[in-house]
């Protein structure tokens, strides 16, 4: 939701606001304006999308028609992860770009922002808008929060209204148990804000300050409107339509203005299933203003809402469940036994109501006022099972969780101390402990390592932990940094095939891990076919993954390269190429057939070198294609004398991880080559 160009930019800002926010609350006003809708429609914060490696991912974007060459890319903190674009279709009934991307294999399960560009300078990101998951579960459960009224439920008229933040206190509150908890989701109808007009009216800023609290979820969260966030309330001075229009800005879609034919609702309702459970976002209010009644009435839903509503029900017919969430049915409108719907949530009445005879028609409290209410929901098999709402409690203690000593990644060994003052059990919980960078094994006592997040300065570890009902107990973590294993090398170039000219410069590439970390790398070399290795070519220190040599060894058709790697307790790991390459004179001479060696190295990220040889003068075409056969992109179609040339080859997000092949065609010569390109 960035404004093209000033991504690193927005983001610098957007978390300086959050920053200052948190320690000065309301007082924070005039610059911090929040991230607007600009090219990405879905997913978004408030609409995110769900899913597992190997799925496609939809994205909708507005951009010109002739908006061309789009990437994609998922962002948690310093981890990058390049989808591979399918496809991307302009639909000039809805004016937007759906773009069909593949989700790759993931190292960390994680809530993503997602970023995408394309020509002309289109670039946009939006926060948590896609969470990776290794599958869909069975048995899970979500969160239902409803009427936080951020960021004060005072109106601007009142006393103290201009500083106060207790709502927003409140919400945090729900928000450090949900993170505990770990649902699959959030699901929250409506009234976010308590004004809707006080974005830019008094310099406010709602809506920012209650966007960039959203993003302290660490989980999905699915956003409705309510009457205060799109009707505003009755005295506030900004014209009519202001709320609405605003909301616009930073959860709606602004087509809602004016919509084109293949979209011709003017309200934002939306759906989406995990696993066999169909649920379903509808857009409630009561229309304050009453800015164009002629459209938006006087109900809960306009006619072409529910008109929608038929239809998308029916194109999940084959659900095991179908949950409805929204604001409030001012008007009745919603009857879940006619509609075949097992469940609704909805808010607004600011208390409970707890039908638990499905089809279950279910209120739950405000997050505001100190209430800090929210309610889970457990499905099993596709059958849903509502809980008693619940409170994080007057001073947050209901659920809680401390750490001895300090979990800021300065500490080897780390208690958390959980207690559960709630009468229900948590399996599905998780703790993130901050351990320091080192390399090491990881004892957990009271609980289960999940996964390893290494990309930032320090090592953040999952730790899912089964929460008992009105319980205490104790999770621990101790990094161990014993040496135990030796470490693990592949030779990726040269790897068999090559041909290298004595004189001229390539690049020896390899990978080497170890439980603790590569300490030294050596690189021999054979004459013989790997029978003996007489040459070191270099000795490096640390855990380098590439060298340069310029070749200085007698011709040979039979060379290898050997990679031995030693660790800090000088254990070693070492690797030999798959197959022998020839090393020549001189690159002058003109091979008898087509060639080409693929990529150096290889398997490789980001930029590689691409060597091939021509026996006569012609038009050179190097096409990419998956291992199913399916073209990818043109390489190169240039003319070329006779011999051996290089080219280099910048993926950046045009390809995604995988196996593919490389295919080189002179007239109607061809000669193949396949080349990887990890996760």
């Amino acid at each position: 939701m960035h404004t093209p160009g000033n991504r690193v930019l927005s983001v610098s800002l957007s978390r300086l606001c959050v920053l200052l926010i948190a320690v000065l609350g309301s007082s924070v006003q005039g610059w911090c304006a929040g991230d607007t809708l600009t090219v990405i429609q879905r997913p978004l914060l408030n609409i995110p999308a769900i899913v597992r490696a190997g799925d496609t991912l939809n994205i909708q974007c507005e951009a010109p028609s002739g908006t061309s060459n789009w990437a994609a890319e998922l962002i948690h903190g310093k981890s990058l992860v390049p989808l591979a674009v399918l496809e991307s279709t302009y639909d000039p009934s809805t004016l937007w770009w759906d773009l069909k991307a593949r989700v790759p294999a993931v190292r960390l399960y994680e809530l993503y922002d997602l970023a995408v560009a394309a020509s002309g300078g289109t670039q946009d990101t939006t926060r948590n808008a896609v969470r990776v998951i290794p599958e869909f579960k069975n048995d899970y459960y979500f969160v239902h929060i409803t009427d936080p009224h951020l960021p004060t439920h005072r109106y601007y008229y009142e006393a103290g209204a201009e500083t106060d933040s207790s709502s927003m206190v409140d919400l945090r509150e729900v928000i450090k148990d949900v993170n505990i908890i770990n649902p699959e989701f959030v699901l929250l109808t409506g009234d976010l804000v308590n004004e809707g007009e006080l974005e830019d009216y008094l310099d406010r800023h709602y809506f920012s300050r209650a966007q960039r609290l959203l993003t302290e979820f660490q989980v999905p969260v699915y956003l409705t409107a309510g009457n205060h966030d799109l009707g505003g309330w009755y005295a506030t001075p900004p014209p009519d339509g202001t709320a609405r229009r605003t909301w616009w800005r930073f959860f709606g879609w602004q087509r809602l203005s004016s919509p084109p034919s293949g979209a011709p609702w003017y309200t934002q309702d939306y759906s989406f299933d995990y696993g066999p459970v169909h649920y379903v976002g509808l857009e409630a209010y009561i229309n304050y203003d009453m800015w164009r009644s002629d459209i938006y009435g006087g109900q809960s839903f306009t006619q072409a809402q529910m008109n929608w509503l038929a239809g998308d029900l029916a194109a999940a017919s084959g659900s095991l469940a179908r949950v409805l969430f929204y604001h409030y049915d001012f008007s009745r409108q919603i009857n879940p036994g006619s509609l075949g719907i097992q469940m609704t949530l909805a808010g607004h009445t600011h208390s409970d109501e707890n039908d638990f005879l499905p089809p279950y028609n279910i209120i739950t409290r405000s997050v505001c006022d100190g209430n800090r209410a929210y309610r889970l929901v457990r499905v099993s098999g596709g059958v849903l099972h509502p809980s008693f709402t619940m409170t994080a409690g007057s001073t947050g203690a209901n659920l809680n969780v401390t750490y001895a000593p300090a979990n800021d990644g300065t500490n080897s060994s780390v208690t958390a101390n959980i207690t559960n003052n709630l009468p229900e059990h948590f399996e599905h919980s998780q703790l993130r402990f901050v351990m320091p960078a080192q390399k090491g094994y990881y004892d957990v006592a009271g609980g289960t390592l999940l996964q390893v997040d290494d990309s930032g300065p320090n090592r953040v570890c999952y730790v899912g932990v089964d929460i008992l009902a009105s319980s205490s107990q104790t999770v621990s973590i101790t990094l161990d940094t014993t040496d135990r294993e030796a470490p693990q090398v592949t030779v990726t170039s040269p790897n068999g095939g090559e041909i290298w000219d004595a004189g001229s410069a390539h690049v020896i590439a390899w990978t080497a891990s170890d439980d603790i970390g590569v300490t030294s790398v050596s690189i021999v070399l054979s004459l013989d076919g790997g029978l003996t290795f007489s040459d070191t070519l270099a000795t490096e220190a640390g855990d380098e993954s590439t060298y340069t040599w310029t070749v200085n060894a007698d011709p040979t058709t039979a060379a290898r390269i050997k990679v031995i790697a030693r660790d800090g307790a000088d254990h070693t790991g070492e690797d030999t190429g798959n197959g022998d390459f020839e090393i020549r004179q001189a690159a002058t001479s003109v091979p008898g057939t087509l060639v080409i060696a693929g990529t150096a190295p290889n398997p490789f990220s980001g930029h590689a070198t691409i060597r091939f040889g021509l026996p006569r003068d012609g038009v050179a075409e190097i096409d990419l294609y998956d291992v199913a056969g399916h073209f990818v992109m043109n390489l190169v179609r240039s003319p070329y004398s006779a011999g051996y040339h290089e080219i280099g080859w910048d993926t950046g997000n045009a390809v995604g991880a995988g196996v593919y092949i490389l295919r080189l065609k002179l007239g109607r010569d061809t000669a193949t080559a396949k080349t990887v390109i990890p996760g």
